[in-house]
């Protein structure tokens, strides 16, 4: 079957620019045979490769990507590996806690997955255990500081408040009333991550890039086919987000939700100055449709905010620069000492969300395998699920494989028609809500 959901990313990837150039990619030329093939080298992608390169190490593992690893939706994040999601449709963070418990359990152990990874290969991505501040700048952003306290009173989790001399302390800057710590989160450089997760895979991967997928067949030996070669394998795994829908699956059933960030040039020594607080935090919102801030030890600063629905599963320039003048707007709230300090670069990353909140994982037919839509929490929950896929394909048994198998799947979404009229109404109405937390 033809391919008729491409992937395409622009070039303004400020976590990629930053790092030093990489070499020439490989890609998929001629006639490949291998025992296993992977599309799409994300987060889940690059896991299951090194899960399935230990659990098999006789065989012979493809991963391919249609761009470069760094340059995919896995690399233009805003860098947190988050124990307790952010939920962008719920009003509380643990409305069942049980479940909730599950889910942070997942959560942690993609975590410590990747710290195993980071350690035994000393992968440089300025790795950091610190935890994660939720800020909020209003009234409203205290009350809903407050909401998830409680949540996590029942989850048992611990917390600790910032008072505003706190906040401006940390951050150098007036903008935050408060902040709300929570320890159990890991900030990171994510394309440096995945750039070093894909270095240091076990020698029977064999990485391909810019490697665009265009048909497939799924006969007994599945065959993948890009412009300029082809592979064949016995099984494959799917670990390519909403673009599966592209390869004939949950077509109808999840929603490309584009999010953009803008990284600032450089600062000055002056304008350090002018700054002041610590060298390197990140904030995430108090209210969900607010925006993510960090900056960064390489002296600059980072603003993510602003979702947006696309059909057509990438992000377009429009939004793209739409979202740049969004973030200039948050930027100058909450910086207005560094009025004269302008973006460098700006992009767009899409994630996969579910309206049930639920994930795609397992065998969807004979020896084609699935680790799909994590709902906004890849790094972490992609880790995992990535890794308890190949445990699947390898046939491996566990108590967390166990309960990706037995999880809920996405309900279908409203009709095409219904969510380009909805979806965008829905979103502005959300930014509205958040107000000055954006």
């Amino acid at each position: 079957m033809e391919i008729n959901i491409l992937p395409h990313n622009d070039n303004n990837n400020g976590w990629l620019r930053i790092l030093p150039d990489l070499p020439e990619a490989k890609v998929l030329t001629g006639e490949q045979t291998f025992d296993y093939a992977i599309v799409g080298a994300g987060y889940t992608g690059l896991a299951a490769a090194r899960r399935l390169a230990e659990l098999r190490p006789d065989k012979a593992i493809a991963l391919v990507d249609a761009g470069r690893i760094g340059n995919n939706a896995a690399g233009r994040c805003s860098g947190f590996a988050i124990d307790q999601a952010h939920n962008i449709r719920a009003k509380s963070f643990a409305d069942e806690i049980e479940n909730e418990k599950t889910q942070i359990r997942l959560n942690r152990a993609g975590q410590e997955a990747l710290r195993a990874a980071i350690e035994q290969h000393a992968i440089d991505c300025d790795w950091q255990s610190i935890g994660k501040i939720h800020g909020a700048g209003t009234e409203k952003g205290q009350q809903l500081l407050r909401e998830f306290t409680k949540n996590l009173d029942l989850l048992g989790d611990t917390y600790t408040f910032l008072n505003k001399k706190e906040m401006r302390d940390i951050t150098g800057i007036d903008f935050y009333r408060e902040g709300l710590h929570t320890p159990g989160t890991m900030q990171m450089q994510p394309a440096a991550l995945v750039r070093g997760l894909c270095q240091t895979l076990p020698e029977n991967v064999t990485v391909y890039e810019n490697s665009l997928i265009t048909n497939v067949d799924y006969g007994d030996h599945k065959r993948l086919e890009s412009s300029s070669g082809s592979l064949t394998s016995k099984s494959l795994i799917l670990a390519n987000n909403s673009f599966a829908a592209g390869f004939g699956f949950y077509q109808k059933h999840v929603i490309p939700l584009p999010t953009y960030a803008s990284m600032t040039r450089e600062l000055t020594a002056d304008e350090l100055s002018a700054l002041g607080g610590e060298r390197s935090w990140g904030i995430i919102p108090a209210h969900p449709f607010g925006s993510t801030v960090r900056r960064l030890k390489e002296n600059r600063i980072l603003v993510r905010n602003i979702y947006a629905y696309s059909p057509g599963h990438n992000p377009t320039e429009a939004q793209r620069l739409w979202a740049r003048k969004k973030h200039r707007n948050s930027f100058l709230n909450r910086f207005p000492m560094l009025k004269n300090v302008e973006f460098e670069y700006t992009w767009g990353g899409t994630l996969c969300l579910s309206e049930n909140g639920n994930p795609i994982f397992g065998e969807l037919q004979k020896d084609v395998f699935a680790s799909l839509c994590h709902n906004g929490v890849g790094i972490a929950r992609g880790t995992i699920c990535g890794k308890l896929i190949a445990e699947q394909v390898a046939g491996q048994d566990s108590e967390l494989l166990t309960i990706m198998q037995n999880a809920g799947r996405p309900n279908k979404t409203k009709p095409q028609w219904m969510m380009r009229i909805g979806a965008p109404i829905n979103l502005a109405n959300r930014r509205r809500q958040a107000g000055l937390e954006l």
